[in-house]
């Protein structure tokens, strides 16, 4: 007669072979059509698979991946990974990581959780966790892909959604950010961002306006989420020949995101050809708050009802 420890030992082992069996023998052919079926009827995106198949410990990975929508810039990727966290599950969270190779030697990584018990309670919104790491990722087609999908969305009205369909961005996006996310008390949170992009050109795809492509001297992104405050660093700037846009100061956080209070200062200066081409238009579209194409600003209140004041 075997001990209750070893017939339970075996019936775990029996258990753990049966899923592991299913697991690698699953249909996965056919769950890749039925996933690209399903994406495009819900969002209008495509996505075409070359492969689909496990990747361990829990989850899925594509390799040759091809996404677009309509007569959107087509995003190629070499392999994109799905995969669920055991160690999250254990920790009473459940934990999405997304792995990205984009098949030219860049690859991100985005890793989200979101508390168990707030899914099962029906409070399933902001996640507990955020992480991100990248290095060298190109964000050529992608960053088109998203633009066009603004503007087909009425992203920038019949007035700037034209202008800001023919504009594009080369580049490759590196850095990393770090997030824990309190969501019943956010001054709790803490958290760092450090992210800045190489490499980077802003372009106009219509040569009839004359629009020279923006060589990035400075492109970053830097902020801190701690002490009841997220800061960001006057470092976080985008600067070109012709364009300097930038932010800093602080966001005072409150139990809702919304009535968190606002002390920043923003501005978009644009110069040379951009000046001369486009400041009318800046000027236009900020109700007379810019001049010149120059516009400074002091952004104060409650997120849900900001000010603008210029400067």
């Amino acid at each position: 007669m075997k001990s209750p420890k070893t017939i339970a030992a075996m019936t775990a082992l029996f258990l753990i072979s049966f899923t592991f069996f299913l697991y690698m023998s699953f249909p996965y052919g056919v769950l890749k059509e039925a996933v690209s079926a399903q994406v495009q009827l819900a969002t209008g995106i495509t996505i075409r698979m070359e492969s689909l198949g496990p990747a361990f410990p829990l989850g899925l990975s594509a390799e040759g991946v091809e996404i677009y929508k309509d007569r959107s810039p087509r995003v190629q990727l070499k392999e994109l990974s799905v995969t669920l966290s055991l160690l999250d599950l254990l920790m009473l969270r459940l934990g999405v990581s997304v792995d990205v190779d984009d098949g030219k030697g860049g690859d991100l990584n985005v890793n989200v959780g979101f508390g168990l018990i707030d899914i099962l309670t029906g409070r399933f919104g902001m996640p507990s966790k955020l992480s991100l790491n990248a290095k060298s990722f190109t964000l050529d087609s992608l960053a088109s892909f998203g633009i066009q999908t603004a503007v087909d969305a009425g992203v920038g009205g019949a007035i700037a959604g034209p202008l800001l369909a023919k504009l594009g961005f080369r580049g490759n996006l590196n850095g990393k950010a770090d997030l824990s996310i309190n969501a019943a008390a956010l001054p709790q949170s803490t958290g760092l961002v450090k992210i800045n992009f190489s490499n980077a050109v802003l372009i106009l795809s219509d040569p009839s306006l004359d629009f020279p492509d923006q060589q990035f001297k400075t492109a970053e992104i830097s902020a801190k989420l701690g002490g009841g405050s997220l800061n960001i660093d006057p470092s976080t700037r985008l600067t070109t020949a012709d364009l300097d846009v930038g932010v800093d100061g602080k966001v005072d956080l409150k139990s809702s995101f919304s009535s968190s209070d606002l002390s920043l200062k923003a501005f978009l200066h644009l110069k040379g050809i951009l000046g001369d081409q486009y400041g009318m238009l800046v000027d236009g579209l900020s109700n007379g708050m810019s001049k010149n194409g120059s516009l400074s600003l002091e952004i104060k209140g409650p997120v849900g009802a900001p000010q603008f004041n210029p400067i």
